[in-house]
C-alpha cells in the first residue's frame, strides 16, 4: 500500500497509533492535572511590578524618551512573555502546550504518518 492510497478507515489501529493515542491522553492528562495544581498553589501577583512595570506611564515616557517607540514595544513584549512563566497565567501556558502537544500525538497517530516507515517494501526481482 503506497502513501497515496487512502486508508480504511475500519482498519485496526496499528501498534504504533495505539501508543501514540495513549500518549496523547498521558499527556493530556497529566498537563492538566499539573496546571490546575499551578493554579491552585500560585501566589497573588506582586504589586511592585505594577508600579515600576511597563505599565507606569512615567517609566514609559522615559523609556520612549531613551530608546523610542520601539524600544516600549519591546519592553511591553519582554514583560509580557516573563509573565507567562510566573503564578497564574504559568498555568494556562502549561495547560496550552500540553493540549498542543497531546492534539500533535492524536493527530500524528490519526494521520497514519508514521506507518509508512513499517510498510514492507514491494521491490521484488522476478
Amino acid at each position: 500500500m503506497s502513501s497515496r492510497e487512502p486508508h480504511d478507515a475500519s482498519a485496526p489501529h496499528s501498534p504504533l497509533q495505539v501508543r501514540l493515542y495513549l500518549a496523547s491522553v498521558v499527556i493530556l492528562v497529566a498537563g492538566l492535572i499539573g496546571a490546575a495544581i499551578i493554579y491552585a498553589t500560585a501566589p497573588a501577583p506582586d504589586s511592585a511590578e505594577l508600579m515600576y512595570g511597563t505599565a507606569n506611564p512615567q517609566y514609559q515616557l522615559e523609556l520612549q524618551r531613551i530608546g523610542g517607540t520601539a524600544e516600549v514595544v519591546m519592553a511591553e513584549f519582554h514583560q509580557w512573555f516573563d509573565s507567562l512563566w510566573h503564578g497564574k497565567p504559568l498555568a494556562y501556558t502549561v495547560a496550552v502546550l500540553c493540549t498542543a502537544a497531546a492534539g500533535a500525538c492524536f493527530m500524528a497517530g490519526h494521520s497514519r504518518i508514521f506507518d509508512t516507515l513499517h510498510e514492507p517494501a514491494d521491490d521484488q526481482d522476478n
